[in-house]
């Protein structure tokens, strides 16, 4: 959206609310009283209407009220250059960041916000993270309704509603969503359960069936076990690492004996491979 700042004194009769909406009474008395007693701290903003001497509030009713309140016929307005429609959004943002959010509400108007803005705006505009906006503005395009709901209520953070949002059918979400429930996963062993399920299914020739057994039992069990796998695995590393660290060691001790060498030469074994020379070179590092 295109604007230029530029401020000027304009009609308040001149100007159309686009957006009308009730205010209290009280509140309304409280930003009369301050604008009489220091002045009004900031401008108004509309557009300018095409062929005609008039405006298109954006942001500002209640002051434009307040002023009006007082007898003054003019408010200083920034002009921007900005659609009916632009107008109009400019006026919601407005109202939704100057909002005292409940959880359900802050989660619907990102919702809307996300139809226009990016997250990071987003975020800025509402004083949200930009991992949570945009989480919840991924589960609001892909028209998440049961996941952002469970969000609305605090069942599960927006970040891995996201991740429960990609699985491929909505028996997996429904099971990986029960898991989170019942076992507490984090995020990251949410979205390590969900590719392990999907993967296994497009290995599987019958992975069009494979839905039918899939609950939250059988992911947790099936989490466990590839746990339990990682596991073993990485011992196995690890024992591997140190045998190849203890060969590498008696090499070296060996090739600084010169009858060893000696013989090596006679046999025509002396020429070391290159990965084995590198490895001993690091080793004495």
């Amino acid at each position: 959206m295109k604007r230029h700042r530029k401020i000027e004194s304009i009609p308040i009769a001149a100007i159309q609310v686009l957006n009308p909406r009730n205010r209290s009474r009280a509140r309304l008395k409280e930003i009369v009283k301050s604008i009489e007693t220091i002045g009004l701290k900031r401008p108004i903003t509309v557009s300018k209407r095409e062929m005609a001497n008039e405006y298109d509030l954006a942001c500002g009713q209640t002051r434009m009220e307040a002023v009006s309140a007082l007898g003054q016929v003019g408010i200083p307005a920034i002009l921007v250059e900005a659609s009916t429609e632009q107008c109009i959004l400019m006026s919601l943002v407005e109202n939704i960041a100057r909002r005292r959010h409940s959880p359900i509400e802050l989660v619907r108007d990102i919702g809307r916000l996300a139809k226009s803005y990016r997250a990071p705006d987003i975020a800025l505009k509402l004083g949200v993270t930009e991992d949570f906006a945009r989480a919840v503005a991924y589960l609001s395009k892909h028209g998440e309704d049961r996941l952002i709901s469970a969000v609305e209520r605090g069942i599960v953070p927006p970040t891995l509603a996201v991740e429960i949002a990609r699985a491929r059918t909505p028996k997996l979400q429904g099971a990986l969503l029960e898991a989170f429930v019942n076992e507490k996963h984090t995020s990251k062993q949410i979205a390590k359960l969900r590719k392990l399920v999907e993967q296994r299914h497009r290995k599987s020739m019958k992975a069009q069936f494979a839905d039918e057994t899939i609950n939250a039992a059988s992911l947790v069990r099936t989490f466990r076990r590839e746990t339990e796998r990682q596991e073993i695995v990485a011992k196995k590393s690890d024992l591997t690492h140190a045998r190849l660290v203890l060969l590498i060691n008696g090499l070296k001790m060996l090739m600084s004996e010169r009858m060893f060498t000696s013989l090596l030469r006679e046999e025509g074994l002396d020429k070391i491979p290159l990965p084995v020379l590198r490895l001993m070179s690091a080793s004495g590092s």
